[in-house]
């Protein structure tokens, strides 16, 4: 399976819905694409996440950090989450 982005938006709030496998590749495109939004709260669907990397998953903590929500986010990320802390 592949990894695909899609977004949607509900007033302030822009929601990004990962989908597939969270790679070192899609980290730059991800970025990129995030960083276009501007004055919005920024949630980050994990939902139909299937796997991450260790990079991608300290692309999600440090997003988290800068103040994204990390939204239906699976037990195992949720942990290496904590881990990585």
């Amino acid at each position: 399976m592949t990894f695909r982005l899609s977004r949607a938006v509900s007033g302030k709030r822009v929601t990004f819905r990962f989908s597939g496998e969270l790679s070192r590749t899609e980290l730059a495109e991800i970025s990129a694409t995030i960083a276009r939004e501007q004055d919005v709260s920024i949630a980050l669907d994990l939902a139909e996440l299937t796997t991450a990397s260790r990079e991608g998953v300290e692309y999600l903590r440090q997003a988290a950090a800068r103040g994204a929500e990390l939204v239906n986010c699976p037990p195992y990320i949720s942990r290496w989450l904590e881990i990585a802390e």
